[in-house]
């Protein structure tokens, strides 16, 4: 057999159409893309339609089907179809239906296969969560269409999304009731971190909304998010932070690992730190490991954080985050050296290492003093001198959790770097695109979904919806003795 023959005879075999191996010589490499791609998702949607037929094919009709109210149903009717919307395309699935006067009919065929009581998949559910986690509804739709050739309506994904959402709550605490203890040394610490982020709300959804005080209502609503990983400790110095670049030394920080997040725009500051700490206690059930968090000083935040740690009756220290504080002495700096760049960038760093050798009370102290001294000189009293005021009050009202020069002789890290990236991630790339206004459910839905693709766990959790969906839409619909008889919780 020639190398042409062979050639033509392996494209007949895959795709059984001779007619379509001759129109192929006429089209390019990327319209044969394009052929192929949809052609083969049409032969994947045949494929799981002959499947369903097998199924029906197959199935027996039962002897005894009880529902969970104790009620027989005796008659059973085979053919009953119904629609289902796969990642290939529409399919039709044909089941027994038992029925018994006006009782709900049940399926147990529906039951064995998790047949969703909707139109849409689990694989439709999955591709559904992976998309609305990082993009907006409008291009959610396009892709899903691209993917599936199915067009899934706004409202239609939002009932999903809630519907996904529904569960991650169960979902963390039984992982975190399940879990064995890790493989981690004792020496290795973890590290959490709490943050807020607005999400903008739709008008009937802000402050004030309806009032007519004339005050204007609140745009946007604080989603708290929280994040835990663990790091090897990395000793440092300050002068490896806050000194003039030449005078720095190499000494990089701890870096994270394993990190978990968690978000949401319902639930409390305080149940979202009771959050972290659960997942921490996750990680160490012991509770030997050393525990460290980090925030950006907000006083509810510092509350619940005292009041979780003593609840566990641990000494968790809290660190407030170095960037801030570098925010307000730069603003500091920039009041006191209006024009000059250099001679700010100068002064800042010489604050900053002060604080970072543990000064903060210090540099307080000179910043008031620095503050009193300038309003008395004439020529500088029309300077602006509200950042150095509020510079003042940050470090005079956190100087206990600004203590760096022991964190970075035990090798913890004074910035919050994760959680940072977490707030862009999870909150500002997702719901900050351009014009998008939430409702706090529909904010809550997609933070869960997101926060649980972020964490690597989208596998893990549909396996625990699909568990989770079973008992609740199928099984708790049947008598235990038709559950085991029928074999339907396998």
């Amino acid at each position: 057999m020639t190398p042409k023959l062979r050639a033509g005879v392996e494209f007949v075999q895959v795709t059984g159409d001779r007619a379509a191996a001759q129109e192929s010589g006429f089209l390019d490499h990327g319209e044969r893309e394009e052929a192929i791609s949809r052609e083969g998702r049409e032969l994947e949607r045949r494929l799981l339609q002959a499947t369903f037929l097998l199924d029906a094919a197959r199935e027996e009709r039962a002897p005894h089907v009880t529902s969970a109210a104790g009620v027989r149903h005796r008659t059973v009717e085979a053919g009953q179809g119904r629609g289902l919307a796969s990642v290939f395309g529409p399919v039709r699935v044909t089941r027994m239906a038992c029925r018994h006067g006006h009782q709900e009919n049940l399926y147990p065929a529906d039951a064995r296969s998790v047949m969703p009581r909707d139109p849409y998949s689990m694989g439709m559910r999955a591709l559904a969560a992976f998309h609305l986690a990082g993009a907006g509804y409008g291009q959610a739709q396009e892709i899903i269409q691209d993917r599936t050739g199915v067009r899934i309506g706004h409202a239609q994904l939002a009932g999903i999304a809630r519907d996904l959402a529904a569960w991650t709550d169960d979902f963390y605490q039984e992982r975190s009731r399940d879990a064995e203890e890790e493989e981690q040394p004792d020496s290795d610490v973890i590290m959490m971190q709490g943050d807020g982020k607005g999400i903008a709300m739709r008008p009937e959804h802000r402050r004030n909304a309806g009032k007519q005080d004339g005050t204007r209502p609140g745009i946007k609503k604080m989603a708290e998010i929280v994040a835990v990983a663990d790091f090897t400790p990395a000793v440092r110095e300050p002068e490896d932070i806050a000194a003039p670049p030449a005078r720095r030394k190499a000494h990089p920080g701890p870096e994270a690992r394993d990190k978990w997040v968690s978000a949401s725009v319902t639930e409390s500051i305080e149940d979202m730190i009771a959050a972290a700490f659960g997942e921490a206690d996750r990680r160490d059930p012991e509770r030997v490991r050393q525990r460290v968090f980090l925030v950006d000083g907000n006083k509810q935040q510092l509350a619940a954080i005292a009041a979780c740690a003593e609840e566990r009756g641990m000494k968790v220290p809290v660190l407030i985050d170095y960037i801030h504080v570098s925010g307000y002495i730069g603003k500091a700096a920039a009041a006191l050296h209006p024009g000059d760049p250099v001679a700010a960038g100068q002064w800042a760093d010489g604050q900053l290492l002060r604080v970072l050798h543990g000064r903060a009370k210090a540099v307080a102290a000179t910043l008031a003093s620095v503050t009193a001294k300038t309003r008395a000189n004439p020529r500088k009293r029309h300077l602006d001198l509200t950042d150095l005021d509020r510079a003042v009050t940050y470090l005079n009202n956190n100087q206990q959790h600004m203590k760096y020069d022991k964190a970075l002789e035990k090798g913890w890290p004074i910035a919050t770097g994760m959680i940072e990236g977490a707030c862009r991630f999870v909150i500002e790339d997702r719901f900050g695109i351009t014009g998008a206004r939430w409702s706090p459910g529909g904010a809550e839905d997609i933070l869960k979904i997101r926060a649980v693709v972020v964490n690597g766990d989208l596998d893990d959790y549909m396996r625990y919806y699909k568990q989770r969906y079973r008992g609740e839409h199928h099984l708790a619909r049947y008598d235990e003795d038709t559950i085991e008889e029928l074999n339907l919780a396998a």
